[in-house]
């Protein structure tokens, strides 16, 4: 979810006319991304503050049930000309245990135009 890394990371050098996000940004709009959906569906939601935290976020509905969730943002192997070949996440053996749940995100080419 974080980095431990105290350096502050930036989309890219000042005056520089590129806008490429790096992977920390892109999962960070992914997590607020998936925020938003589940508030709009009547959950409370809390993000996790420990970088090291197996999950990234906890949903409560309003009958009290609680969701573990680690969001995950879609990526796609670069190396596959003909097609898209996603990459599939798994659950961690901490996280199988926990009962928490992966949460793919995917974006559509609007959310990263800046």
């Amino acid at each position: 979810m974080g980095s431990r890394s105290s350096k502050p990371k930036f989309l890219d050098k000042p005056n520089s006319k590129s806008t490429k996000l790096t992977t920390n940004i892109k999962g960070t709009i992914g997590e607020y991304q998936e925020i938003v959906n589940l508030t709009k569906q009547g959950y409370w939601v809390a993000k996790a503050c420990d970088p090291q935290c197996p999950f990234d976020l906890v949903a409560v509905s309003p009958d009290g049930k609680v969701k573990l969730l680690d969001i995950k943002t879609n990526t796609y192997r670069k190396n596959v000309k003909s097609y898209r070949r996603k990459i599939w996440r798994t659950p961690s053996a901490k996280q199988k245990k926990l009962g928490i749940k992966i949460v793919m995100v995917d974006h559509g080419n609007e959310l990263w135009k800046i």
